[in-house]
């Protein structure tokens, strides 16, 4: 009789199970609230959205922040009906490219392409930047739309979301015209129940790992960690798995831009910490405790192993390089957090990158540059 009654709860739950689960898959088939951007492996571009943004707890933002995708997905005019006419070019990276909580106006790639305007002629510039992409996102991108549509340059600005991420996962493994690995794959990117649970996951990863953009750091209450030679010797050794994981995806995205044509140019990441003093707090920026069980200078060492990759692949393949991390200034009014811009620091960066692109565009594309 105890057998008999156990095997009846069992059933009976696995029958709620399965109903509850068949109801919420129908449910957020007809209206899924949370709106995310990434279905298993595939990446839903947010088409044709408008965000108005009411900033009340950091006030070295705007207050009031107007955040516009167009019929692509992008921030940016919209796609020019003569495409081949135009000097077309994409920045891709995580979300210190798509500066989310930044005006339409102000972001770097919006004041990148401002400056750029009056040296060049049918210049079109778009800001394909997502929250929380690393290379494995920036492939995904590339594959299921961009090499579709065929800018003439892309503009990558990536390294800090890829900083201790292995081997693709299961949700990060590329697939590859509409094609599922396996069964598990299949299943993820065909229920929205499990692929919400997915995304709820990539969330709360993407905030433990300090990728969120409505915080800010607060020097003057920050704590001071001090790390020895050795400690950071230690954290830098880690990383060697990483490190080659990396490279091998950024020569893929080298050699996908290549195969179709797009022409690539990648940025190093710049962060605020890890060198002297901040001239504006007076804080001591390589001390700053930033999380993670490193300081500002640990920070930095192990950022600048990634950067190195990034410099060492460009140099290998013949990839132009602007090396942003060594350009920018430490100075906290160009970051509201450790690596995300104010408008200031987005206007900054635009004026950096300007001379250093309009050179590449000049020698590559001059047939758009004004006589």
């Amino acid at each position: 009789m105890a057998n008999s009654s156990l095997r009846r709860k069992i059933l009976y739950s696995l029958y709620l199970f399965i109903v509850v689960f068949a109801l919420l898959e129908i449910l957020l088939r007809i209206y899924n609230p949370l709106n995310f951007r990434i279905r298993g492996n595939q990446i839903l571009l947010p088409i044709n959205q408008k965000q108005i943004i009411n900033n009340k707890i950091n006030p070295k933002l705007d207050p009031v922040i107007t955040n516009s995708r167009n019929s692509l997905g992008f921030r940016g005019p919209e796609k020019p009906a003569t495409w081949n006419d135009h000097l077309t070019i994409l920045t891709v990276g995580g979300s210190t490219t798509e500066c989310h909580f930044l005006a339409d106006n102000k972001t770097w790639p919006y004041q990148l392409g401002q400056q750029l305007n009056p040296y060049f002629k049918n210049l079109w510039l778009n800001n394909a930047g997502f929250d929380g992409h690393s290379s494995f996102g920036h492939q995904v991108l590339l594959n299921d739309y961009l090499i579709k549509l065929k800018p003439k340059m892309i503009l990558f600005y990536a390294g800090i979301n890829d900083m201790e991420n292995d081997q693709p996962t299961f949700h990060d493994e590329l697939n590859r015209k509409g094609g599922y690995s396996d069964l598990k794959h299949y299943i993820f990117n065909n229920s929205e129940v499990l692929n919400l649970g997915l995304n709820l996951v990539r969330g709360w990863r993407a905030q433990k790992m300090n990728n969120t953009t409505n915080t800010m750091i607060d020097l003057s209450k920050g704590k001071v960690k001090i790390m020895t030679d050795q400690q950071i010797a230690v954290r830098k050794g880690q990383q060697q798995k990483y490190l080659t994981s990396y490279q091998q995806r950024l020569g893929q995205l080298i050699d996908t831009c290549k195969q179709y044509g797009i022409m690539p140019v990648f940025m190093t990441q710049a962060i605020l910490f890890g060198r002297g003093n901040d001239p504006v707090t007076g804080v001591n920026l390589e001390t700053f405790d930033t999380g993670q069980e490193m300081n500002g200078r640990c920070l930095l060492a192990v950022l600048e192993l990634y950067n190195d990759v990034t410099r060492h692949v460009c140099a290998q393949k013949n990839v132009p390089l602007i090396d942003l991390s060594t350009l920018l200034p430490k100075n906290s009014s160009y970051f509201y957090d450790g690596a995300h811009f104010t408008n200031t620091g987005a206007l900054k960066v635009a004026e950096i990158i300007t001379p250093e692109l309009k050179s590449v565009i000049s020698r590559n594309f001059h047939s758009f540059a004004y006589e």
